[in-house]
């Protein structure tokens, strides 16, 4: 089952001069020393509760999966091992951001006010921490609308994430979007399937991107660099389940097994994802 794809694009803000940006570090700096902000600030803590997984509370407080799991690590060193099912009454300390250090954080506003750049050309950018915690999202939140219709969950599939990957590593790299491969014609998931010799009756294909307009876009503007994991997510799947052939897909009784990837552009500026269904 193919359907037709669905392009979800990202306008970009417009980008202060340099005579606004200092105006802001100037009027920063003063703030932060009115409030004493470079100092120590108190640990937080969470108590976990039943249902919480360790991802879901790193994005809850917008800190990284690894800095949560290092900073509880010692005491509770079957976290690295199983991050999704902490167990309930957990006391986690939560990583401070806020004391990150001068350096680091007139590094911060370097980066953020740097000039425009001219994008790179056409690579994928690695897996992250940042597109895993994406991928993990749109599949609780397709498995969310199954579940409104008493639909089975879909279960991760490792050689289907394999096949999303490749597919949208290639749009990214040969710069299209499309079911279809732009030089021979020929449906690419399929293609892909065929050469993993990965047995189906069933399958199909959703695939949507998000991208800044323009061809000059500052690093902190790229819609990779604004928008958080959740975010990012939430775009894809209400994209999806909003579109009538894509909902097809999600809603097929058909399908139990599912694999998801995002392709970055390495400047940030482009970010495309598939989700790959089958039996």
């Amino acid at each position: 089952m193919l359907l037709e794809y669905t392009a979800m694009n990202c306008e970009m803000t417009k980008f202060s001069p340099k005579r606004s940006v200092f105006r802001y570090i100037i009027s920063s700096v003063l703030l932060l020393v009115t409030l004493g902000l470079f100092g120590c600030a108190a640990a937080q803590t969470y108590t976990v509760q039943p249902g919480d997984s360790l991802p879901d509370i790193a994005l809850k407080y917008d800190v990284t999966l690894s800095d949560l799991i290092a900073a509880n690590q010692d005491r509770y060193p079957a976290l690295a091992v199983d991050p999704e099912n902490p167990a309930p009454g957990t006391e986690l300390v939560i990583p401070n951001t806020g004391d990150a250090g001068i350096d680091k954080w007139f590094g911060r506003l370097a980066q953020a006010a740097s000039p425009p750049i001219t994008p790179a050309p056409n690579v994928p950018a690695a897996p992250n921490e940042k597109i895993n915690a994406v991928v993990q999202l749109i599949q609780r939140g397709i498995n969310h609308e199954r579940a409104t219709r008493n639909l089975p969950q879909l279960v991760f599939d490792a050689r289907l994430a394999e096949i999303a990957q490749a597919r949208g590593n290639d749009m990214i790299r040969r710069a299209y979007f499309s079911h279809q491969d732009p030089e021979r014609d020929s449906v690419v998931f399929q293609d892909l399937i065929r050469a993993k010799q990965y047995r189906f009756l069933f399958a199909g294909e959703n695939i949507a991107e998000i991208k800044n307009q323009g061809s000059l876009v500052p690093t902190g503007l790229t819609v990779y660099a604004r928008y958080g994991a959740s975010e990012i997510a939430n775009q894809f799947v209400i994209g999806w389940i909003n579109s009538a052939e894509h909902r097809e897909n999600i809603l097929n009784p058909h399908f139990r097994k599912t694999g998801i990837a995002l392709g970055v552009a390495v400047d940030g500026t482009r970010i495309v994802a598939t989700q790959i269904f089958s039996d």
